[in-house]
């Protein structure tokens, strides 16, 4: 037994080993585990560090985007600062010299003009960093005189100057020190290139890039304005200084002679009988001569006469958006234009504000006074450019020949206006002859204003849609609605053809409502998800501060989205009460309304619109697009592209108004425009009838 019970030496070495293997395995197991762990938090780690960095520097460049906007905004109403300012020149350059700095490098900087001959070229301000110093040379072959000649921003290259130097289109010797990268941007005036603001580096590590050359372009317009306000400025203060000198010495004279003192007498009967602003005959002056002319027909019943009445179209736009001085100019223009198309005896007189009046005194015929109407029509279709915009003024025209009833003055000028209305109630930009179905049919306001009276208890104006598309596929993103009236007599009316009348009687708020009842009503059908519905607000709406609640209940009512709603208002309508206007639509934006600021371009204060309100969408005004496709497409080229690189900047969208061929599409699309509306697209149409969207859906 005691044999049996002791162990094998053999066995128990063996035993021991197997024990201090799986020992050794044990302790070598976790070890290993743990660092493949470790190893995978770390590369886990290394992963989020750079994921966290990357959108670190995508919220630095959307920071440096913004502030970029905003120095971009502060340095353009820096500019247009500088020209109601009364500092020296020098100063005045040296400004314009140092905002330009803080956006792009400039250390080699100036500003040229072409003198009025344009044979010079003038250099106000020239500041190089190689010490170079210019004051004036013969226009010639410059960088700068190139520049010019192209009307349109420049960049070049050292390589592409030599380029130029080799193919004649500039010389070495005019050109001046060679530069490594040149930058200029033509300042462009009422009549064309007025010269060019340039910067230029020298050094090897300093090139202009393209964002760098749509700043300056953009930057150009702002000096451009700028430098014409100071040379206007100018003009008008040399002026009064001519005027109050010859004020001193016709009074003077007037001590000395009597015959000038008899001169004056002349001059002042003169003037109380003439329009001061046009130099017209006033209605004075026309009530006098319409005496004279029906006391000859009493006389002589077969010499007849002809009074036409004329209105300009659509005057109240531009003179509210556009300001007082273009308004101004627009008159002087027309009444020049008018006088053209009478000879003496004939006379040509203004009445009052945008009313004119026409005396034919030998026209025996309707048809005479009719040939002189399409005349002055035709002369009028011309545009007419002020300030560097093309505008395009109609008249309406109410004819009234003379009838041996007519007793008194009154009675014919009551007869040219009626038939004056009814031409504008018929669309504007025509003429209506007076007869005596002017009288039964009794078109004056106060019956326009029953007849829209009665129009809205019976649901007689409808909702129209003009769809909103990208211009690259034609995908419908949404329509604007368009007002028209369903006239039992007179069929289908435009909007031009009421609103007037409806602003004049009180009554266009309650069309509005009445629009938008309609328009909200469609917009399910409409709309889906992802359209936008655009209306019009009329400038009474911003004297009601109730207005923004009440729009925001009947969106609620019609179960139409905050998101897919957009308003239109015009610079005209902010003008006529800034403040409340700034108030309103920033209660509809805070609650998720768009806004779109209609007809762009149109006012001379659009920039200070955009900053002050908040918009969302820019319509760049039909005026700029029209030219598009054609010879003269240039200047609106320009202005198309500079709004768009500031609505990239301030990250607005852009729909262009009054496409109407693919040409203007196409050049919209070249210059990064990306969303229009026109007839091209589709004709505003009521719902159901297929015809608004004719541009057809993404």
């Amino acid at each position: 037994m005691s044999q049996e019970r002791r162990t094998d030496p053999t066995k128990r070495v063996g035993t021991e080993a197997i024990e201090r293997q799986r020992a050794s395995a044990h302790g070598l197991g976790p070890a290993a585990g743990h660092e493949r762990s470790q190893k995978a938090l770390e590369r886990r780690v290394a992963e989020r560090t750079r994921e966290l960095a990357r959108a670190n520097e995508r919220l630095q460049a959307q920071v440096r985007e913004s502030e970029r906007a905003v120095h971009l905004q502060a340095t353009l109403y820096r500019i247009a600062a500088l020209g109601h300012g009364e500092g020296s020149n020098e100063a005045f350059y040296r400004s314009i010299h140092e905002a330009v700095g803080e956006l792009l490098n400039a250390e080699s900087f100036c500003i040229a003009l072409v003198s009025d001959d344009g044979q010079w070229l003038d250099f106000p301000y020239y500041v190089d960093s190689s010490g170079a110093e210019l004051l004036r040379r013969p226009m010639g072959r410059g960088m700068s005189e190139y520049a010019i000649r192209c009307a349109q921003t420049i960049r070049l290259e050292a390589e592409k100057i030599s380029a130029l130097i080799e193919q004649g289109e500039v010389d070495a010797d005019t050109y001046g020190n060679p530069a490594v990268s040149w930058l200029g941007a033509p300042l462009m005036g009422a009549r064309g290139v007025m010269g060019i603001v340039v910067v230029q580096s020298y050094r090897s590590d300093l090139h202009y890039t393209q964002q760098d050359a749509e700043l300056l372009t953009f930057v150009s317009y702002q000096i451009a304005n700028t430098l014409q306000r100071r040379q206007q400025a100018e003009a008008l203060r040399i002026l009064n200084a001519e005027l109050e000198q010859r004020v001193l010495e016709r009074t003077q004279e007037l001590r000395r002679q009597i015959v000038v003192r008899e001169r004056a007498q002349k001059q002042l009967k003169h003037q109380v009988m003439h329009d001061s602003l046009t130099g017209l005959p006033n209605r004075l002056y026309l009530r006098e001569r319409l005496e004279r002319a029906l006391g000859a027909l009493k006389r002589e019943p077969t010499r007849r006469f002809a009074l036409l009445y004329l209105d300009v179209d659509r005057f109240k736009l531009f003179n509210d958006g556009l300001g007082h001085g273009v308004g101004d100019e627009v008159l002087r223009i027309v009444s020049a234009r008018m006088a053209d198309c009478v000879r003496p005896p004939d006379i040509v007189g203004r009445l009052s504000g945008d009313e004119f009046a026409v005396l034919l005194e030998n026209c025996p015929q309707p048809s005479s006074a009719c040939l002189v109407a399409e005349r002055i029509q035709a002369r009028m279709a011309q545009a007419i450019e002020i300030g560097g915009r093309q505008l395009h003024v109609s008249v309406s025209i109410g004819i009234a020949m003379s009838r041996p009833l007519y007793q008194t003055v009154d009675q014919l000028l009551h007869d040219a206006d009626t038939a004056l209305y009814r031409a504008k109630a018929a669309g504007r930009h025509r003429f209506v002859l007076f007869d005596e179905s002017l009288h039964v049919s009794s078109v004056n306001v106060l019956d326009l204003e029953q007849q829209m009276r009665d129009a809205l208890e019976k649901s007689e104006f409808e909702a129209y849609f003009q769809p909103i598309v990208r211009l690259a596929d034609g995908g419908v993103t949404g329509y604007e609605a368009l007002i028209r009236w369903r006239h039992p007599q007179l069929g289908v009316l435009g909007p031009g053809q009421f609103l007037p009348a409806a602003e004049a009687t009180g009554l266009i708020e309650m069309i509005d409502w009445h629009m938008y009842r309609l328009a909200f009503q469609a917009a399910p059908a409409l709309l889906g998800r992802d359209k936008i519905l655009n209306i019009n607000i009329s400038t009474g709406h911003f004297h009601s501060r109730d207005f923004p609640q009440r729009l925001l209940n009947l969106t609620a009512q019609a179960g139409v989205a905050l998101d897919q709603l957009c308003i239109e208002v015009t610079e005209s309508s902010l003008l006529s009460d800034p403040d409340a206007a700034a108030e309103i639509l920033g209660r509809l934006h805070e609650a998720g309304v768009r806004i779109a600021l209609d007809d762009f371009g149109t006012g001379y204060s659009s920039l200070s619109h955009v900053h002050r309100f908040p918009l969302r969408t820019l319509k760049i005004d039909r005026s700029f697009i029209a030219p598009l496709g054609q010879a003269a497409q240039q200047r609106s080229m320009a202005i198309v592209s500079a709004v768009l690189s500031l609505a990239r900047s301030l990250d607005l969208n852009v729909v262009a108004e009054g496409v109407e061929n693919t040409a203007q599409r196409d050049a919209l699309l070249s210059m990064g425009c990306t969303h229009g509306q026109g007839f091209l697209f589709g004709r505003p149409a009521p719902l159901g009838t297929g015809a608004s969207l004719r541009a057809g859906e993404p």
